[in-house]
C-alpha cells in the first residue's frame, strides 16, 4: 500500500529515505551528473523564502520515501504555476507510484490555486549520453507538452587556457569602450544590488520561454538580498560580474556562477544578460569570460562550469561555443494546463 503525504523535516527517517531517494535516482539516470549535496538539501528542508513556498510531497511504502514530488510555487509573481521535480525509486518504478504521485501533486497544486504545471526532462544529444526516453514518455502520458528545449552544456576550463581566455576577454574588449567591470562574491554592493535586481527581473521574459506560460517576475533588491543570504546558509559560494556604463553608472549586464559546498569539481552557471539598450557591444561574452577568471582565482582546481540555454538562443550558445562549453544532453519543458 502506497501512503502519500509532505515530507516532516523532522521525521528523521523519512527524510534519511528522501535523501537516499534522490541519490539512487540520480545515479541511475544521470550516472554522469554530479551528486548532491547532503548538507544543501537539509538547509533546504528549513528555508522558509518570502518569495516561494516549497513542498515536497512523498509517496511512502513498507515506511520508505519511495517517490517524492518537490513543488515550488512563486507568492509574488506566477502564482498561476508551479514548476515540480518528480522521482520514483529505481526500485519501485513500473508499479504506479509515479502517475499517482502526480496526480496527487496535481490536486495539490490545485487546491493552492495553480492551474500550470511545469517539469523539465532530460532527453538525448547527438554525441552526449544517452537519457532514459522513460520520462518523455511519462509526461506525455498524462497530457504534459513538450514547451521549451534546453540545451545542458558544460565548459571544461582546462580546455581554454589562460592565454585563450585572456585574448578572449582583449578582443571584446575592443567594442565595450565606455563600460567598466564590478566583481564580488556573494552580496552585491549597495549600488549595484538594484540594477541586478533589474536585470534578474528582464531575465523571465528576456531569455526565450517558448510556450511555456511564464510571465515577469517582479525582483527588488530586497528579494536579490534573501536570495544572496540564501546561498550562503547553504554553503554556496556566488562569483559575480556586472558590467556599469561609464558615463551613467548604470548597471548593464550581469552573470553569476555557484560553487556548491563539496563539489570541488563542478560550478554551475546561473543568470548571464545584457540590457536590450547597450546590447551590441560583446558584453555578454566579456562578462562571462571574466566571471570565468574570477572562478579560477577562487577555485584554482575547479574543472567544469554547467548551464542551460534555450536551444534557440543561439546568440548565447556561441558565446557559450566561445568560452569551451559544449552540449552534453537536452532538457525539455513539460507543461500542462490544469
Amino acid at each position: 500500500m502506497v501512503e502519500f503525504g509532505v515530507l516532516d523535516p523532522m521525521n528523521r527517517q523519512d527524510v534519511a529515505s528522501w535523501m537516499d531517494l534522490l541519490d539512487e535516482t540520480t545515479r541511475v539516470d544521470l550516472p554522469d551528473f554530479p551528486s548532491g549535496v547532503a548538507s544543501m538539501r537539509i538547509v533546504e528542508l528549513f528555508r522558509q523564502s518570502s518569495y516561494r513556498r516549497f513542498e515536497r510531497v512523498i509517496a511512502k511504502r513498507d515506511g520508505r520515501v519511495v517517490g517524492v514530488a518537490e513543488l515550488n510555487m512563486p507568492l509574488n509573481d506566477n502564482t498561476h504555476m508551479v514548476e515540480f521535480e518528480l522521482d520514483v525509486h529505481p526500485d519501485h518504478r513500473h508499479s504506479g507510484i509515479g502517475t499517482a504521485l502526480l496526480a496527487e501533486a496535481e490536486r495539490r497544486a490545485a487546491e493552492h490555486g495553480r492551474n500550470t504545471l511545469i517539469t523539465f526532462v532530460p532527453a538525448t544529444v547527438e554525441g552526449g549520453p544517452v537519457r532514459s526516453e522513460a520520462g518523455p514518455v511519462f509526461a506525455r502520458r498524462n497530457g504534459y507538452e513538450a514547451g521549451l528545449d534546453e540545451l545542458h552544456s558544460v565548459a571544461d576550463l582546462t580546455t581554454v587556457s589562460p592565454a585563450e581566455l585572456a585574448t578572449v576577454t582583449q578582443t571584446a574588449w575592443k567594442k565595450a569602450d565606455g563600460y567598466e567591470l564590478v566583481q564580488w562574491a556573494d552580496h552585491a554592493p549597495d549600488d549595484v544590488v538594484g540594477g541586478v535586481a533589474y536585470l534578474e527581473g528582464r531575465m523571465s521574459t528576456d531569455a526565450p520561454q517558448g510556450q511555456l506560460d511564464i510571465q515577469q517576475e517582479n525582483i527588488d533588491a530586497a528579494r536579490i538580498r534573501e536570495t544572496e543570504t540564501g546561498r550562503v546558509l547553504r554553503g554556496q559560494l556566488s562569483l559575480n560580474t556586472a558590467v556599469r556604463h561609464s558615463q551613467t553608472g548604470a548597471v548593464v549586464g550581469w552573470t553569476f556562477l555557484t560553487v556548491n559546498p563539496t563539489q570541488e569539481k563542478d560550478a554551475w552557471q546561473g543568470t548571464t544578460i545584457v540590457d536590450p539598450d547597450h546590447r551590441g557591444h560583446r558584453l555578454g561574452l566579456l562578462i562571462k569570460a571574466a566571471n570565468h577568471r574570477l572562478l579560477t582565482d577562487y577555485r584554482p582546481h575547479m574543472r567544469y562550469v554547467h548551464t542551460w540555454n534555450a536551444e534557440e538562443n543561439t546568440h548565447m550558445l556561441d558565446v557559450n561555443g566561445r568560452l569551451g562549453y559544449r552540449p552534453i544532453d537536452k532538457w525539455v519543458a513539460f507543461q500542462k494546463k490544469l
